[in-house]
């Protein structure tokens, strides 16, 4: 089980979504310990200054996308089995096979229900312990 102050990084470049994630998380009883990036650039300069936990991130991002940032987060030693979940519009298959390939934790479609981001969140947790 996850604990209440697990680290999360939320990578979003709307800041609605953003927003949206980290009230849901308090909502499951996270305590508020999140770090948030609208880029991969932002991400990756967050996960150099301080630990983290777990992350989810967007797919379609200006520049980098959430798929490149996975490919990144997956060759750091140090974050290669870091659960990572991937929130993305994107229900084409064959990138969504693409991520779990690549070493993508679990995927979620947006828009989605709130229970759908907890047990996501459960499955990935679950995954890498």
């Amino acid at each position: 089980m996850l604990k209440p102050d697990t680290h999360f990084l939320v990578v979003d470049d709307y800041s609605t979504i953003r927003n949206l994630v980290t009230s849901q998380l308090l909502e499951f009883g996270f305590t508020g310990n999140f770090s948030e990036a609208e880029d991969v650039d932002q991400a990756i300069a967050v996960m150099n200054e301080k630990e983290v936990d777990f992350i989810i991130s967007d797919w379609n991002m200006p520049g980098k996308t959430g798929f490149d940032y996975l490919k990144w987060v997956r060759a750091q030693d140090k974050y290669k089995d870091l659960p990572f979940l991937i929130l993305t519009t994107e229900n084409e298959q064959e990138k969504i096979l693409d991520a779990i390939s690549e070493g993508a934790s679990n995927y979620l479609l947006k828009p989605w229900e709130e229970e759908d981001l907890s047990e996501k969140i459960q499955l990935c947790y679950q995954q890498h312990n």
